[in-house]
């Protein structure tokens, strides 16, 4: 199913970064093929879907000053909120651009196939509270996106949350079905199970650089 233009309004891409990774310290402004590490995860966003708004959700930290600046010279729209707490993070990025359904993405994940990112925004949201990649089986780490009702959020007691899920955001849906829809598009995409696409640590960053134009040969 292809995404269409009528719900490009209902659709907001939060696209979370930060720089203080506790393995890889700044690791979405180092250089891969000559380009930050974020500017090809946003890249794939505008060009699988370019009629969607889309804003870095950032920290407060001092840390993440750089790239907020570096953000701001791509003209690119930033949030900044709590560290620690993604989950608060996100419900305040939702509360400052509103939205029917957000968009969840990593900023380590410079990869992203934009057949995937395409699969979750289209697929039949009348019948779900999350569309995710996770399901029936997660695609390899670096492929994976999720598309999350504004109402899941709201609908979440703060209280619930464990550590975990306010760092991870999404947890506490797939913990839930009785209350969460989950749909699952992973299994459109079996070939992209196996591998890693994401950037954890700087082995990954070089590993994906000697992979000769792994970033660009996205679809």
């Amino acid at each position: 199913m292809h995404y269409t233009f009528r719900r490009m309004d209902r659709v907001q891409v939060f696209i979370q970064a930060r720089m203080s990774s506790r393995r890889f310290p700044g690791k979405v402004l180092a250089p891969l093929e000559g380009r930050p590490v974020i500017h090809h995860v946003i890249e794939a966003v505008t060009r699988a879907l370019p009629a969607l708004p889309f804003v870095v959700a950032t920290t407060t930290d001092e840390a993440d000053d750089p790239l907020v600046a570096y953000l701001q010279r791509l003209d690119v729209a930033t949030f900044r909120g709590d560290r620690d707490d993604v989950f608060a993070r996100f419900r305040a990025c939702l509360a400052k651009h509103p939205a029917e359904w957000v968009l969840r993405i990593c900023a380590d994940s410079p990869c992203l196939d934009r057949r995937v990112l395409r699969a979750v925004v289209g697929a039949d949201l009348e019948a779900a509270d999350v569309v995710s990649t996770r399901v029936p089986t997660p695609l390899a780490k670096g492929q994976n996106a999720e598309l999350i009702r504004a109402g899941a959020f709201a609908a979440v007691d703060g209280g619930q949350l464990t550590a975990y899920d306010r760092e991870h955001v999404t947890p506490i849906f797939y913990r839930h079905p009785e209350r969460f829809r989950v749909v699952g598009v992973a299994d459109q995409f079996p070939e992209l199970t196996d591998g890693a696409f994401v950037v954890d640590d700087i082995e990954d960053l070089r590993r994906l650089e000697r992979a000769s134009g792994s970033v660009t040969k996205k679809a």
